[in-house]
């Protein structure tokens, strides 16, 4: 039984330290981040994360654990293939609304007489025509399920790209005037292209996580969860070992006047696992995107992320932890993976993290970690 509870600890501990050694970094631009001990990585997440000492890849972030608990009025805790039922006693009408589903994501409808109600004691209110948790500062709903009537900003002229691969529609808008380019056309809207597979299968061609590997999310805007070298397109391996190696021939295609700056390349156009003719969003095409609007103006009004003045659409949907095996930072996280491999370690590239006080793009990540991806029209 020691021996046992030995080994398992030590294994423990080799995940932690194989994941804090590609922690985040809040070093500035243009710079590649230094090395930092397991000790600080832990201590300036757990400031970013609120006093969360294993964000920014936490098990149970206070942003999961808050959307997860309000929404047991929108969610049955029975597993997907079981049906359950559940009721709500309403305050204002004295009935009782009843629901069976064979979905553990099912939420419970409600009708405009309906106000305020309280579902296994969680109070909701009844909101486009569902029950949903209300907080106890502002009648702003805080389920896993979101009203997305909000996700764009009416006021920018969006075009539409249709994915010839799978016929999804998506909506596209043209940054101008920047700092390095004079304009040039990006998606409005993540990636969400591939069949959905549960979370920590090993992704093929053509797959993709869900967040709470739950379809809702990837098909009401939130788009996929990409691994690295998914969202490269390159094989499962390179997640592990350097591009260009022996085990991983890829790279990326450099033209001759793609200009390096300390060891990264910042205008490189990969396609990867975005439609042809379109490459993964890179560092200069997102340094265009931050000189122009702030982190709250680039990101959506969904889930109070922002007020995407600027038409970005930025959607906070979380990531894969693979440390974990759980997802994490659902609704207070956008993380975007960077045509870019971190120098350093081979398991490790670089990401862009925007969040509803911050906007970096020097953050390092494990390769299988899952991330968003935007896509940018050639050039």
């Amino acid at each position: 039984m020691i021996f046992r509870k030995i080994v398992v600890t030590a294994a423990i501990a080799c995940l932690v330290l194989a994941f804090t050694a590609c922690g985040d970094d809040d070093s500035g631009s243009f710079v590649s981040p230094e090395k930092e001990t397991s000790s600080s990585i832990a201590e300036s997440s757990s400031e970013r994360s609120g006093g969360n000492p294993s964000s920014p890849s936490s098990s149970s972030s206070s942003a999961q654990s808050s959307s997860k608990n309000s929404s047991s009025s929108a969610k049955s805790s029975s597993s997907t293939d079981s049906k359950s039922s559940s009721s709500v006693t309403s305050s204002s009408s004295g009935t009782s609304v009843g629901t069976n589903s064979s979905s553990s994501k099912a939420r419970i409808p409600c009708s405009e007489e309906d106000e305020s109600a309280t579902l296994n004691g969680v109070d909701v209110i009844c909101h486009d025509g569902y029950w949903v948790p209300v907080s106890s500062s502002s009648a702003v709903p805080t389920s896993s399920y979101f009203d997305m009537t909000n996700q764009f900003n009416e006021k920018v002229s969006y075009g539409e790209f249709t994915d010839p691969r799978d016929g999804q529609k998506y909506r596209t808008m043209e940054v101008k005037n920047g700092v390095f380019m004079e304009s040039y056309t990006v998606f409005a809207e993540n990636l969400n292209y591939g069949k959905m597979i549960p979370g920590g299968s090993v992704q093929g061609d053509s797959t993709k996580y869900c967040y709470d590997d739950d379809p809702w999310y990837c098909e009401n805007g939130w788009g996929g969860l990409y691994t690295w070298s998914r969202a490269m397109n390159f094989p499962e391996v390179c997640d592990s070992v350097s591009i260009a190696s022996e085990k991983c021939p890829d790279k990326f295609n450099l033209e001759s006047d793609n200009e390096k700056f300390n060891g990264k390349y910042y205008f490189v156009q990969h396609q990867g696992i975005c439609p042809e003719g379109w490459h993964i969003m890179n560092e200069n095409e997102w340094v265009e995107v931050s000189e122009q609007s702030s982190h709250s103006s680039m990101s959506s009004k969904v889930a109070g992320f922002g007020n995407n003045s600027y038409g970005l659409s930025i959607l906070p949907a979380g990531y894969w932890n693979p440390v974990t095996l759980e997802y994490g930072h659902f609704s207070s996280a956008a993380l975007y993976w960077l045509p870019q491999q971190y120098p350093e370690y081979d398991d490790c590239s670089y990401r862009v993290a925007v969040r509803t006080n911050e906007f970096n793009r020097t953050f390092r990540g494990l390769k299988t970690q899952g991330f968003s991806v935007r896509c940018v029209k050639n050039y």
